[in-house]
């Protein structure tokens, strides 16, 4: 028969929480805090170059051109930024998926990560935008018409993106909360923010020619929440007891 300390021994063996490790060489839960950080700190930074400079979703073909002849270096600056941004995102995903895909919010967590995989890819049709824009504007004789069809194609894909946000915002922020990634705010705060990004989608035809500007108000406060979400989830694994 087992004595009174064997069973002890053995129950407090049962209960005790284990270290959550890793496997050798993966993406640690710090690394993946440092990469959604990082991606977040370019979206700012690549928000704040546009922001002051780019011209309104409603500008004539003309006033397109005349900001992207002037403006040669912004296209390479945004260029480097997707890069860093997308090494960002991808390493926060790798290292976030390894935790959530074990954990119980499997199904959210394929979610969020298709929703963050469309981000990358519609983000990067962006960039291609832009730079196409530069170097059409470049031309001896640009043409307007392409222009007008780019700046078209470029505002039409940023309403597109916000969908892809609120999947990830949804599915993500779900299946971190269940597994103590991230604050449980985001439980509720996540699908508003969701919610807000789908309005930016819905009304895609009337913001990509310049109407309807008070809805894409709406689409920044969502993608704030976004942000918030990111950054927050990011600090939380960098301070992470995850042992190596």
């Amino acid at each position: 028969m087992l004595d009174n300390n064997t069973l002890s021994g053995r129950t407090e063996a049962t209960t005790a929480q284990p270290t959550r490790r890793r496997p050798s060489g993966d993406i640690s839960a710090r690394v993946a805090g440092v990469g959604a950080i990082t991606f977040a700190a370019a979206v700012i930074l690549q928000n704040l170059i546009r922001g002051a400079s780019a011209p309104g979703n409603g500008a004539t073909g003309t006033e397109v051109l005349t900001h992207y002849a002037d403006h040669r270096a912004i296209p390479f600056v945004l260029a480097s930024t997707y890069v860093l941004s997308g090494v960002g995102l991808a390493v926060f995903l790798g290292g976030a998926m390894r935790r959530l895909l074990a954990g119980s919010s499997r199904g959210w967590a394929l979610t969020g990560l298709v929703g963050a995989t469309c981000v990358m890819a519609l983000f990067a049709l962006v960039v291609g935008a832009e730079q196409a824009l530069t170097l059409v504007a470049q031309q001896n004789r640009p043409d307007i018409g392409a222009i007008e069809a780019l700046w078209a194609l470029h505002n039409s894909v940023f309403t597109v993106l916000d969908f892809s946000i609120a999947v990830a915002l949804l599915g993500l922020s779900r299946a971190g909360v269940a597994d103590g990634m991230t604050p449980r705010v985001f439980a509720r705060l996540a699908p508003v923010g969701a919610g807000l990004l789908l309005v930016g989608t819905l009304a895609g035809p009337a913001l990509a020619v310049g109407d309807a500007m008070a809805l894409f108000g709406v689409t920044v406060l969502g993608f704030l929440v976004w942000l918030s979400f990111v950054i927050s989830t990011g600090i939380r694994l960098v301070r992470s007891t995850e042992a190596a």
